[in-house]
């Protein structure tokens, strides 16, 4: 009697000891699930604020700035969600809220400046319209976007990345002439030419735009035929008539 009263209690604790066991690994679950989600909601809100920054930059209407700081309520929210009692979560939205209320009234604390220093530069700019575009696929595929609206949108993502192209090596070319690099600073005209020349839609503008930028080709290689020919000249004038002072 007495010995299965032990294995009684034996295999009670055995069984009270895999039932906490249990408790505490899927306890530890929830808890990296929990983990897991915080972290991807980070990177998430952390890689559109990034794709914001460049909107900032670029971008002097202010429809894609909301829809993309919209997003990034909707993450800290459910962020928040997740770890309701976290006050840095919470004074990060509020101070986010403020943000919103002064992009909705055009408040920004930057100039806009579309010239990129460099073409890493401008490929990163266009990856970060890419992700824009990218966003308001999805929208548009949740029925949260119209037809129209994602239409006009992604036309107005294209002429953002038109006008990176053109300023940018506009701006590239310009530094160029300061150093001297008549080379160079036609490359980067004659590219700049090329992708207004390649765009598909046209602005009022464009035509103009390619009148003004195969001028400043045009005048590059008058000047380099006017220094060739100087420097030819000046060869002329140097050279003696009798050569045999050489000798």
């Amino acid at each position: 009697m007495t010995t299965v009263i032990i294995f009684s209690l034996l295999g009670g604790l055995l069984l009270l000891s895999i039932i906490l066991s249990a408790m505490a690994h899927s306890r530890q679950q929830a808890l990296s699930l929990k983990k897991s989600q915080l972290n991807q909601l980070t990177r998430r809100t952390q890689d559109l604020q990034e794709t914001l920054n460049t909107l900032l930059q670029i971008d002097s209407s202010y429809e894609l700035i909301l829809i993309l700081h919209q997003q990034i309520l909707f993450l800290i929210n459910k962020k928040l969600t997740l770890q309701p009692d976290d006050e840095t979560t919470k004074n990060y939205l509020e101070q986010q809220k403020l943000v919103n209320t002064h992009y909705r009234k055009q408040k920004r604390e930057n100039d806009i400046n579309k010239a990129m220093p460099s073409d890493e530069a401008i490929n990163l700019a266009n990856f970060q319209l890419l992700q824009v575009s990218k966003l308001l696929q999805r929208l548009n595929q949740k029925k949260k976007l119209s037809p129209a609206k994602y239409s006009e949108l992604i036309s107005h993502i294209q002429r953002l990345k038109l006008d990176i192209e053109v300023e940018s090596h506009v701006a590239q070319a310009n530094s160029y002439f300061d150093n001297n690099d008549t080379v160079m600073m036609q490359s980067h005209l004659k590219q700049a030419r090329e992708s207004l020349r390649t765009f598909p839609t046209d602005f009022p503008e464009k035509a103009q735009l390619i009148r003004e930028l195969s001028e400043r080709i045009k005048s590059i290689n008058k000047t380099k035929t006017i220094i060739v020919a100087n420097e030819d000249k000046s060869a002329d004038q140097d050279e003696p008539s009798d050569r045999s002072q050489y000798f």
